[in-house]
């Protein structure tokens, strides 16, 4: 195989250097993960959601959701709450930490955001955006 016929080991090979940065920047500046830092945003325009919609948002199966939010909510940035119309579901509540790292953790995204689009015309944006939705759509 040719070294420029290699995408999937390319897209790992960026995927891998993006997020391990920006792991690092969030916990840093935010004190979470980008994957905490997901639930957060979720949280923010729908707070109070049951757990098992957190999951299906963030596509995490119910082990990996239950220990994410255990450790936000050791860390006091969100709050499980007994739901008023069922007993048996737990409603998730993002809390003011939670507001304050979720918004620090967004100017860190933003930053990385611009820093990918960085040196690329908008029109070479575009056609970027498409093709990654594009691999998102057909697996």
């Amino acid at each position: 195989m040719k070294n420029n016929d290699r995408l999937i080991f390319l897209l790992g090979q960026a995927r891998h250097r993006i997020m391990t940065s920006l792991d690092k920047s969030l916990l840093k500046t935010a004190g979470i993960t980008s994957a905490q830092s997901g639930a957060l945003f979720y949280l923010m325009k729908n707070n109070g959601c049951l757990l098992r919609q957190l999951s299906e948002a963030l596509m995490l199966d119910s082990s990996a959701i239950t220990g994410m939010v255990d450790r936000l909510e050791k860390k006091k940035l969100i709050k499980r709450q007994s739901s008023t119309s069922d007993r048996r579901a737990i409603n998730i509540c993002i809390t003011e930490s939670g507001h304050e790292a979720a918004t620090k953790a967004l100017s860190v995204v933003k930053k990385y955001n611009n820093a990918v689009k960085k040196g690329y015309s908008s029109d070479e944006i575009h056609v970027f955006r498409s093709i990654l939705q594009s691999i998102i759509d057909n697996f």
